[in-house]
């Protein structure tokens, strides 16, 4: 079943249909969110609250067609929210990192985790949306509120900085 009809039956009230988009959505979401947050934890948080109100709010929402675009723009937001409230927090000692992420991809994979994570926020932000989230230009643009332009400009840039990060023989490490 296709996600606009599933984001039909779910605005009808059906929740085993959200459940089924969930489904669909929670690791991209959780990958974006870990990108942009750096933390498992913080990255779990936002997707769980994220969905939340996406449930509460699924009948708000327009363009069935849009649900992933909108879905995403709500785990940015959740995203953002957590790390502003991290700033103001001082931890006496970082919790150990849950195992519940765990990366079936090759192990060159968890170098570029590690790489996406080095990244400014913005750079972050526009990675996780394209290549976790599977956005186009145009919808990372409207997720981010701001022109395709710069979206471009700060893929170009990200993938710049990956790509010194990770080239083989230049001696730059990503920190472990």
């Amino acid at each position: 079943m296709e996600d606009n009809e599933l984001v039909a039956l779910a605005q009808s009230g059906d929740a085993r249909a959200f459940t089924m988009l969930v489904r669909h959505h929670e690791r991209s979401l959780y990958a974006a969110a870990y990108a942009i947050t750096r933390s498992q934890w913080d990255a779990a948080d936002a997707v769980q609250d994220a969905l939340a109100d996406a449930y509460v709010h699924i009948k708000g929402l327009r363009d069935p067609a849009r649900f992933g675009a909108w879905v995403s723009r709500i785990v940015v937001n959740e995203c953002n929210d957590l790390l502003r409230k991290r700033a103001r927090v001082v931890p006496m000692e970082d919790p150990p990192e849950p195992q519940a992420f765990v990366w079936d991809g090759p192990e060159d994979g968890l170098d570029l985790m590690r790489a996406v994570q080095t990244l400014s926020p913005d750079h972050r932000e526009v990675i996780a949306l394209r290549y976790f989230r599977d956005l186009k230009v145009a919808e990372i643009a409207e997720v981010l509120g701001c022109p395709p332009g710069t979206v471009k400009s700060r893929l170009n840039r990200a993938i710049g900085s990956l790509e010194a990060t990770l080239r083989p023989g230049t001696g730059q490490e990503v920190p472990r």
